[in-house]
């Protein structure tokens, strides 16, 4: 007893983003279940049905998905037995949005990141313990908290150039969107 949505058209699903965002969110079948939904509102049963996955591993994935705000539903009460049915429906647009938003978020932590990488002096051991700051170093008299071994003035080089070329990833996927 699927209601048609009429918002909603078939998703070609060849958006990367969209494929990326399922797969982040609703796990290996998350991008079955969204495409069985894309075609119209559908209930948990009837996805169930359709993708031939467990009514629980289905309901799981939609709840993921519906807290990450890539699929909606509207409930209504059935007359005859007084339980509630909810009718799911895909949102590839609050999709983008999520995808979109968790990038900036990302964007500002690396760049929160480089910047402490670039303005920060790091030390570190030969024995591959964490890298500690100056001032942590003088602290523990450039041995290392670890292993006891002598801190030497750590290159940090590799890191900033690999978050700077993460950082312009990001941006021009965000451009791109």
């Amino acid at each position: 007893m699927a209601k048609k949505n009429s918002n909603a058209s078939p998703q070609p699903f060849d958006d990367p983003v969209l494929v990326e965002i399922l797969g982040q969110v609703g796990g290996v079948h998350g991008q079955e279940v969204a495409q069985t939904i894309a075609k119209g509102e559908l209930t948990d049963e009837e996805i169930a049905k359709k993708t031939g996955l467990r009514i629980n591993l289905v309901r799981r994935i939609l709840y993921d998905l519906y807290e990450n705000r890539v699929v909606n539903y509207r409930r209504v009460r059935d007359e005859n037995t007084g339980w509630y049915i909810y009718y799911w429906q895909f949102q590839p647009d609050r999709a983008i949005d999520y995808v979109q938003t968790n990038r900036r978020l990302l964007l500002r932590k690396l760049e929160e990141q480089l910047a402490k990488e670039k303005s920060t002096m790091f030390f570190a051991c030969s024995s591959g313990c964490p890298k500690l700051s100056f001032e942590e170093a003088t602290d523990f008299n450039f041995k290392c908290p670890k292993c006891g071994e002598k801190l030497e003035p750590y290159d940090n080089s590799s890191i900033i150039s690999s978050l700077e070329n993460r950082i312009r990833a990001l941006r021009e996927q965000l451009q791109e969107s």
